[in-house]
């Protein structure tokens, strides 16, 4: 299958390295002119930029906390001015502390809501209404499998995913009429690296496909529900995780 993202504007959130920036280069060597959006990771963030330039395609970093209204709505404002405007969302921003909740103290679990879950509603508020506008406009926001099946270590984050996917099936439901699809994809574990290998071959046995994920398997995922092939999906949550969950 061919992915035509050409002339689409794509902002993808937590872009600078990562899975964020596989995504962002991918996209736009199928033709989207991307914005790269980093928190505090500048040189990462630029590095990306510079990779994209050479597919050219329009491309450019942005600085903001999504889990701050304010600079949202700023972020809009100056990618206003350098694309026109923003026909896609893909929200791979995120933060996570890996704890019980017993271990937190109660202005702790703040963070990880603003950016989970207010962060979602903060793009979603600002950026689909211009969507509506042009009657077209993608909205996916990724999340871990924690947020359907739980996790005594990422009990708050958890929580906040799965507002965020309830809202976006609400959501859905309210701009479907104006062409606009808006999904979840749920990842298993996805292998940075980071893991020893005693770990990782105890985490592995927990997957029926007997491997983690790799930035190409979200990427696919992302890319098909960004193109106008999903154009008759909406209020879904598409699961990549190789089988560690099935939820029906």
């Amino acid at each position: 299958m061919q992915i035509n993202l050409q002339g689409k504007n794509v902002l993808i959130t937590g872009a600078a390295k990562g899975i964020g920036r596989e995504l962002a280069i991918t996209a736009a060597e199928n033709g989207a002119n991307v914005a790269v959006h980093y928190r505090e990771s500048e040189q990462e963030a630029l590095q990306t930029v510079k990779e994209i330039e050479k597919l050219g395609v329009k491309v450019s970093a942005i600085q903001a906390d999504i889990g701050n209204f304010e600079e949202v709505r700023e972020m809009k404002d100056n990618l206003d001015k350098k694309f026109g405007q923003i026909d896609r969302i893909v929200n791979n921003a995120g933060w996570a502390q890996l704890k019980s909740f017993f271990q937190y103290e109660p202005e702790e679990w703040k963070r990880e809501v603003d950016v989970c879950f207010h962060g979602v509603l903060n793009l979603a508020y600002t950026f689909i209404p211009t969507m509506k506008e042009n009657n077209n406009g993608k909205f996916i926001n990724i999340v871990g499998d924690s947020a359907r099946t739980g996790d005594r270590n990422l009990i708050v984050s958890a929580a906040a995913r799965n507002g965020a996917i309830s809202f976006l099936k609400s959501l859905a439901k309210e701009v479907g009429r104006n062409n606009i699809q808006c999904n979840t994809i749920s990842l298993g574990m996805i292998d940075q690296g980071r893991l020893n290998e005693e770990l990782l071959n105890k985490i592995i046995k927990q997957y029926p496909m007997k491997r983690l994920g790799g930035a190409s398997d979200v990427v696919g995922a992302v890319l098909f529900m960004l193109s106008e092939d999903a154009d008759w999906i909406t209020g879904q949550v598409l699961s990549v995780n190789g089988g560690h969950s099935m939820i029906g």
